[in-house]
């Protein structure tokens, strides 16, 4: 009662009347009266601060918490996650069977399942044929395209082996590559530009006009110094330097740098390409250039990326052509519709994407040091429009805040590809994918098999509802670097990975760039880390998988690991994401939370790391559930939990298993808000994986909504379980 009045008192003044100043001073005074820090000073001085923020009023900000120590802020903290009115359900969160208030995965994965595509054509009536060390790109790609535009269906693959010594483009929708088993068919990939220097994109005879894609390949020899496409004696497009990396070998742009420089006719590109060891190689192109010609909106099918959308298959959907609306009042965690500030040309079924960018005042107040924009994105279908309003298939995980500029844009993706039933092998050091789906809806691959892939055996880019199932994954050229050996979803939602075996990856499963609502599991990660390993990824499902993180592939040593928001190349990772029945096993620590954490679930796993603790968590990782789990520590030096800084609040850990350690539940400067129930036991080599109630909480949910069963419901308020943020 103390708090609310307090809170009243301090807030009194956010309201705009001539009285604002006054109560402000009137606030600050009471404040400044407050010399012993009893609990209802601490809640005054709480509200103080509370006012501060919702202000702006940095000045009072920093000058409250000069004059009040931190903890007495972290209990109001601890205090405010319980507040009974602000606990109610959102049509995004799911009452689990044990009472946890858990994000929705129901949506994951291809609704009834990965279709059987009838075969309409084989790669051997366009010329293709197995074993005889041909090129079978042109044809492979000839009968995708012709596939594609008899409505779709499989292109079938015989027994032998394939070769592909170009990437094979594939932009029409309902186009399945399948082979006969992955013992059966291979795909070999040993991709080398002719003459170490050719052009990709266009072929010859094609109209250039502003949206034409445009694309070089050079032989990636030892690096490159420079990489420029000319005509008529001046550079119209140069690789920026920083991309000149020794594993870049693609330039590409669009033909807007091609109009504007020479207008219509028949002209002359030149690519030019030179080495660090001063080798040169020229190609050259004539084009018909036609300023207006331009590709529809929808079929603007080529990769935006400058480097890192190069695929042996590549599908690949239209992105950017699509029109973009500003939002007329924020979008709401559990909101199922959104206020657009004009009438959209969208209807019934299309596909959007909502943004909210990376403001100055979300960086601020997510202490986010990135400066890559792609934090808070999600894609939707359209279920139905009214004037400015949309409504969406399902509702918004985070919010979408009009103050930050949030935008709905029109999509076109690629929609039910597939590889099936075949093995791929990459034999040459390139910076490339296996199979990449870009821009890209309900497409998947099963029961396929990548050994030594380039960057990414299989990968999705600005995706949602793909699956990656029956799938086994050996070993990658690159450990090092930036985006080398990954196994898992960017810029994706909604998707669904299932019965996977990787080997010698780098960090797998990884969920990064906004990737929210996808689920992980019954899979086994041999060699690599468990990654959220950038920009806000939020509400996603692992469980029931094997994590091992030892072994020299360039992983971090954790278990798991969530980038931390002073992190310049990755930023912070968002709430909600969940480690269901799994086991961990690492050389260092089990999981550990980089900074701005909030609302994790780590339920039911086993976590044995060999030299730090179980879970460790740092600056602003908060209100987490740590239940039923069982810590197997080897270093006696180590507790189950580690709460590195004291603003880590609101943790509960319940009901765990300690093995071995310090005999410490928790260390460090935070302090959880419940620890009850906790065994510790003898450290021994033989502990049993934990066996929830629920094996899975994933099929229980889509059980749930197959019967019409879900409760939304508010949070018994005598027993909160989970705070909801919709940062």
């Amino acid at each position: 009662m103390i708090f609310s009045i307090s809170w009243s008192v301090a807030t009194a003044a956010t309201a705009d009347s001539p009285h604002k100043i006054g109560h402000r001073v009137a606030a600050w005074s009471l404040a400044n009266q407050m010399r012993n820090m009893s609990y209802e000073n601490m809640c005054t001085a709480y509200g103080i601060l509370k006012y501060a923020e919702v202000t702006g009023d940095e000045e009072m900000r920093k000058g409250t918490l000069l004059k009040y120590p931190a903890s007495a802020f972290l209990r109001m903290q601890q205090q405010e996650t319980q507040e009974p009115e602000k606990k109610h359900l959102t049509a995004a969160d799911v009452v689990g069977p044990d009472g946890i208030v858990y994000p929705d995965w129901h949506y994951a994965g291809m609704s009834g399942g990965i279709p059987e595509a009838p075969a309409r054509a084989t790669i051997e009536s366009f010329g293709g044929k197995a074993d005889d060390d041909r090129d079978n790109s042109p044809a492979l790609e000839a009968a995708a395209r012709a596939v594609g535009q008899r409505g779709g269906g499989a292109v079938e693959l015989g027994s032998g082996t394939y070769q592909l010594r170009s990437p094979v483009v594939i932009a029409d929708d309902n186009v399945v590559i399948r082979g006969q088993s992955p013992e059966a068919t291979r795909l070999v990939f040993h991709y080398m530009p002719k003459g170490d220097l050719a052009f990709f994109r266009p072929r010859s005879g094609e109209v250039v006009g502003p949206d034409t894609w445009i694309e070089v390949h050079a032989a990636p020899r030892g690096g490159l110094k420079s990489f420029r496409l000319e005509a008529i004696g001046k550079t119209l497009y140069q690789v920026p330097r920083d991309r000149l990396k020794d594993e870049n070998f693609v330039l590409r742009t669009t033909g807007k740098v091609v109009t504007r420089a020479l207008g219509a006719g028949r002209h002359e590109l030149k690519a030019v390409v030179e080495w660090k060891d001063s080798r040169r190689a020229e190609a050259r192109l004539s084009v018909k250039v036609d300023p207006e010609h331009r590709i529809p909106a929808g079929r603007r099918r080529y990769p935006i990326h400058p480097k890192a959308s190069v695929a042996a298959l590549l599908f690949v959907g239209d992105r950017q052509s699509g029109q973009t609306w500003k939002l007329a009042q924020d979008g709401k965690r559990g909101d199922t519709e959104i206020l657009l500030e004009r009438e959209p040309d969208l209807k019934s079924g299309d596909a959007i994407l909502l943004v909210a960018p990376a403001t100055e005042r979300w960086n601020k107040r997510v202490h986010n040091a990135c400066k890559v924009p792609d934090f808070r994105r999600y894609q939707f279908r359209v279920e139905g429009v009214a004037g400015n309003r949309v409504r969406l298939n399902q509702p918004l995980r985070i919010d979408f805040p009009v103050i930050d500029g949030s935008t709905a844009q029109r999509l076109y993706p690629i929609r039910r590809c597939g590889v099936e039933n075949l093995t791929l092998k990459q034999t040459m050091k390139l910076w490339t994918t296996g199979v990449l789906f870009l821009n890209a809806w309900e497409c998947w691959a099963r029961n396929v098999h990548v050994l030594k892939a380039g960057r990414y055996p299989v990968y999705t880019r600005y995706a949602k509802w793909c699956e990656i199932r029956d799938c086994t994954f050996n070993d990658a050229w690159y450990h090092g670097g930036g985006g080398t050996a990954y196994v898992g979803w960017e810029r994706s939602y909604d998707c669904l990975m299932e019965n996977v075996t990787t080997r010698r990856m780098r960090h797998a499963p990884c969920l990064q760039w906004a990737a929210a609502g996808n689920v992980i599991r019954k899979s086994v990660f041999h060699n690599s880390d468990a990654q959220w390993h950038a920009g806000w990824a939020n509400e996603n499902l692992i469980e029931q998988c094997v994590v091992n993180a030892y072994g020299k592939t360039g992983t971090y040593g954790h278990g798991a690991f969530g980038t931390a928001p002073g992190d310049r190349s990755h930023g912070p990772i968002g709430p909600r994401n969940a480690v269901y029945a799994c086991d961990i096993k690492a050389p260092k620590s089990g999981i550990r939370m980089g900074g701005m954490n909030r609302n994790w679930l780590i339920l039911h796993n086993r976590i044995a790391p060999q030299s730090g603790p179980g879970i460790s968590a740092r600056e602003f990782s908060c209100d987490h559930i740590i239940d039923g789990n069982t810590f197997v520590l080897a270093n006696p030096k180590q507790p189950a939990l580690f709460l590195e800084t004291a603003d880590c609040t609101g943790v509960k850990i319940e009901n765990n298993l300690v093995y071995g350690g310090n005999g410490r539940l928790v260390d460090g400067a935070g302090r959880p808000m419940v620890a009850q129930a906790n065994r510790f036991l003898p450290l021994k080599s033989d502990v049993p994986r934990p066996q929830p109630a629920v094996a899975s909480i994933f099929e229980w949910q889509r059980n749930q909504a197959a019967s019409k069963t879900h409760s939304r419901r508010s949070i018994d308020v005598r027993n909160p379980r989970q705070r909801k943020t919709g940062t």
